[in-house]
């Protein structure tokens, strides 16, 4: 079972680090291949399969040690690996910018035991982008093994990892999980049954249902009513603009695969051609690119607030029974 299999991964990860720490400080290669590459299987990533993962990945301005794959797209994820007891200081901003560079969401750096994960396009201090910090050998091993599912597989090519809450573990006699399930106990749950986080809204299985949303609620508890899933994303741009965490200087906020504009002074794409929907939005001189169905719009309101919300943005939604 997943969690059981990362565990059991890690363990033989810290006997490692313990039994021949030596020879693996000594050279990148055997940290890689003793520590990085079987830490990446126990998460999914077959470093076998050139269609899941990809060694001495070409980005802007460099090469990144291991690219992590999508179906379609740029990747999830680069990681860059060094030497095990290498200070990771000094290559963090290198790593990041090649990232940025390049179109990728997510940064992995590691030197087989303390591993750090960043999300790349998220606004603020190299700290508040900073979503996993862990070290193999000395953390508790179940902590570790919860923390570590960020980089999940299915978790990370979703493009919104979340954090794994204590009830994802799973017992060893239950029947296995799927996918789906593992999916949901990872999603953390609204405080009440009338809400659903607008991160987790796909895992509830209404998406796609008809089902239209009632009322949008945000981080710091004021809730506007909505009517349809282009006012979840228009009333979101409307609140980030009021709360100065979206200005008139961040735009043009780009699509994750840059074709497009989702939020500009304007409404044109980079390739100047207008947009096919556009809202102004009241009392700002900003256009939101609103053509899409509901998911394309939620996805769009996520990346937002990915983008320019606070940190680990509390967004729930109340939705047509």
């Amino acid at each position: 079972m997943l969690l059981d299999d990362l565990t059991g991964a890690i363990e033989l990860l810290r006997e490692r680090i313990q039994s021949h720490g030596d020879a693996l400080r000594e050279n990148e290669t055997r940290t890689r291949l003793a520590l990085v590459d079987p830490l990446l299987q126990a998460s999914g990533w077959d470093v076998s399969d050139p269609a899941v993962v990809t060694p001495e990945f070409k980005v802007t301005g460099g090469w990144a040690d291991y690219a992590l794959l999508r179906s379609d797209g740029p990747p999830a994820a680069t990681v860059e690996a060094k030497k095990l007891g290498e200070p990771l200081a000094s290559h963090r901003i290198q790593m990041l910018n090649y990232a940025n560079a390049s179109g990728i969401d997510f940064a992995a750096l590691t030197d087989g035991d303390h591993w750090e994960l960043y999300d790349v396009f998220r606004r603020g201090t190299l700290e508040e982008r900073r979503i996993l910090d862990v070290s193999i050998a000395r953390d508790p091993v179940h902590e570790v093994a919860l923390k570590l599912l960020l980089l999940w597989r299915t978790n990370l090519t979703s493009g919104e990892p979340v954090h794994a809450a204590e009830s994802i573990a799973i017992e060893a006699s239950a029947p296995k999980a799927t996918t789906t399930e593992v999916e949901q106990r990872s999603t953390p749950r609204s405080e009440s049954p009338d809400w659903v986080s607008l991160f987790g809204y796909e895992k509830t299985g209404h998406s796609g249902s008809g089902r239209k949303p009632t009322a949008i609620r945000f981080w710091d508890g004021s809730v506007r009513s909505v009517e349809r899933w282009v006012e979840v994303l228009t009333v979101t741009v409307e609140k980030l603009y009021a709360e100065k965490m979206l200005t008139e200087g961040d735009t043009p906020v780009l699509s994750k695969n840059a074709s497009h504009h989702l939020v500009n002074t304007e409404p044109v794409h980079p390739t100047g051609e207008e947009f096919s929907r556009a809202r102004s939005i009241d009392g700002t001189p900003l256009f939101v690119f609103v053509h899409g169905d509901s998911n394309t719009l939620r996805a769009r309101t996520r990346r937002l607030l990915r983008l320019h919300g606070p940190r680990s943005p509390e967004v729930h939604l109340q939705v047509q029974q």
